[in-house]
């Protein structure tokens, strides 16, 4: 469980998703792997609804897996 620092994020996500990459944020930085990981599988699910429903894309979808250790 990572994040990547070097990698950015557009701005103008969806706000759903800037919430829960925020709340990912609050459990890496507290050091919380527990909650980070089981909020991260909610997370991902969620990535990869946008993404399916066109919402995100396809760069978005890479970006955030690279940023968080999924690909």
């Amino acid at each position: 469980m990572f994040i990547d620092e070097g990698i950015g994020l557009r701005e103008n996500l969806p706000e759903r998703l800037q919430r829960d990459f925020a709340k990912l944020r609050k459990y890496y930085d507290e050091g919380d792997w527990f909650h980070f990981d089981i909020f991260f599988e909610g997370v991902e699910a969620t990535v990869k609804g946008y993404y399916l429903a066109g919402k995100i894309s396809r760069d978005d979808l890479n970006s955030i897996f690279r940023k968080y250790g999924i690909l």
